[in-house]
Formats: C-alpha cells, structure tokens, sequence
C-alpha cells in the first residue's frame, strides 16, 4: 500500500505579508499553495498534468507571480533541463513562459519595478546522486526585451536566496562550493586557491552570501562573526533589514552593523526561509511539515501552521497549552483552485 504522502517547501510571502506561499506535493501531485494568515483560507494554483508548478513568488505590487514550470516527461519523472521561468496574473489569467533554452531554472524573484526577473539557472543536469542538478549561475530576463543575461559565472554546486535591493541593480544571494572563477576550475587546486586569495586581499568571496551590482562583486557589504558560516539571507523590500542563517544550523539571526546580530528564531532542520516584504515577519519550513511564523522585532512565535499528517509523523508530537491558539492545520485541500 502506498503511504500518503504530503509535504511542503519552497516558501515566500505575498507582496503584504498577509499570506505564506509554498509547494505542497501529495502522492495525486504537486500544487503551489496561497494560505491566507488572516483567514486561515487555503488556495492554491494548479498545473496542467504535463507541468509542474513550483516556487511561487508574488510582484512587488502582486499583481504577478513567477514560477519556476518544470515539463513532466511522456513516461513518467520530470525534465529539470527543460525547465523554464513563467509569469502569470495573481487571479490565474495570461499564463507566459518568459525564459527559453535548456538548463534547470530556479528562485525567481521580480525587481522591485515589475520589469525584471532574477534567477538561478543550472547547467549540468546529474544522472545520479542526492541533488539533481548543479554548475548554477545567476540569470536576469528583461521582460519587456526578453533579453536573458549571465551574471554571474562561478558554476556553484547550489544557488538560492536570491534578491534584488532597492535600486533593481544590486542583488544577494547565497552561492556554495562554486566549481570555477574566471576560468580556473576548483580542480586546478593550486591556481584557483590563489584566485580565491586575490579575491580575498580585494575583501571579496564567491562563497556563501554575496552581494553584486550586474556582474560587478561589491566588496564585504557584511561582516559576519569569525567562524561563521552565512547563508540564506533573507532581505526586506526596502533592504534595510538582513536576515542569514548561521552555518548551516538552521538558526536565524537578524543582521546589524554594529556586530550586535541578534538570533531570531529556528534550529534544526529547516526546509525553506521567507521574511515578509515589510521585514516585520520570518517564516520557516521545519520537516516539510511544519510552517512557524515569527516577529522579527522580538522573535515570538506568531503562527505554528501545520499538515494533518504533522501528529503522525512528528516525533512527540504536542501544542503546549499556551500556544493552542496559534497552532493552526493546514487544510487537507485547498478550497479553491486560483487558476
């Protein structure tokens, strides 16, 4: 007997922080779903069954949202080289694949003024091992051009977290274990550790959260504390408010200046990240069963939203008393279908 499966990843905010997005896959599929934080409403956006949906990011002024449409191949498993970057209206009308060409396209993110999209793009697609695809890059399409534009050219192994600041020409990003820079290959052990070095005199690094204007590197926006591993960062509209996640340990610290970083929320193991556009809220997938919602001011638990399977499958699993009334199950469907 098949066990029934029900998972989520892959998390964002809607452009007012009202409403958490995700990929929620079941054994009869896979469904971007929208759950309302106010109303507690579960919607979702539906693919056809030669396409899977996943990623889901609202526009600045949500009017959009882009996704990442995986082909789903005649016999069965999905096509990751094909994949393409897609805009469609937030009410489901004008779907559009906006991006052309082969490689595994990943993390879209719109520029604040609506007319760009930034994202990840693979160009090796493995035949085995725990991730499917690597040699990322980060890609930019113009979308009243159509133009698509390399910016970045370090071939990472993974590539996330990507975003725009303010201005639509700096962005962020977390880039780990690149394979090559400025043609040397990381096999060539010798001469790429000495490009690493130059870089490092030049107070730059192609590993972990990097910061670019185009495809110029800015040197040491941030300073982490010493044998910290960044990643994950997470960034407000306005780019005034950083958060990261601390070496790989699922902990989230709020970012400042001062060297003063201050610990959010998490720990353990942590599936996906998302802070609302007003940088007041962090969201965090725990498991793939579980999304819990904080203040970023003071770090309180908001929301603990969770699958029906969730008390099944959680290990001691319980709601401690004082917080009944913000543990919240997730709907079994969605009750309505956007697209």
């Amino acid at each position: 007997m098949l066990e029934d499966k029900d998972a989520i990843q892959e998390l964002s905010f809607s452009h007012d922080g009202k409403k958490v997005v995700f990929d929620r896959c079941r054994n009869e599929g896979c469904q971007i779903q929208v759950y309302d934080l106010e109303t507690g409403e579960l919607a979702a956006y539906q693919s056809s069954k030669n396409e899977r949906w996943t990623m889901g990011k609202y526009s600045d002024d949500g009017k959009k949202i882009a996704f990442s449409v995986i082909p789903v191949k005649p016999k069965g498993g999905l096509d990751l080289g094909n994949m393409q970057i897609a805009v469609m209206d937030a009410d489901g009308k004008n779907y559009k694949k906006v991006t052309t060409g082969p490689g595994a396209k990943t993390s879209p993110t719109f520029s604040h003024n609506g007319k760009k999209i930034l994202y990840a793009k693979a160009a090796y697609i493995r035949e085995k091992g725990r991730t499917p695809a690597a040699q990322y890059d980060a890609w930019e399409i113009n979308l009243e051009t159509g133009a698509e534009t390399q910016l970045t050219f370090c071939k990472y192994f993974y590539m996330g977290y990507l975003s725009y600041f303010p201005d639509d020409e700096h962005f962020i990003y977390w880039g780990d274990m690149p394979d090559e820079y400025e043609g040397v290959r990381m096999m060539d052990q010798s001469n790429f550790k000495n490009k690493m070095i130059e870089l490092g005199k030049k107070g730059m690094n192609v590993i972990g959260v990097v910061v670019m204007k185009g495809r110029e590197m800015i040197p040491r926006p941030y300073h982490f504390p010493p044998n910290t591993f960044a990643q994950s960062p997470l960034l407000s509209r306005d780019g005034s408010k950083m958060i990261y996640e601390k070496s790989q340990s699922g902990e989230f610290y709020l970012y400042s200046e001062d060297g003063n970083h201050r610990y959010v929320s998490g720990g353990g193991s942590i599936n996906s990240a998302a802070v609302s556009p007003n940088g007041k809220l962090l969201a965090l997938i725990s498991v793939s069963l579980k999304i819990n919602t904080y203040t970023i001011l003071d770090g309180k638990l908001q929301q603990s939203l969770y699958l029906p399977c969730a008390p099944k499958k959680i290990t001691n699993w319980s709601i401690p008393p004082k917080y009944k009334n913000i543990y919240k199950m997730i709907p079994e469907e969605a009750s309505r279908i956007i697209n």
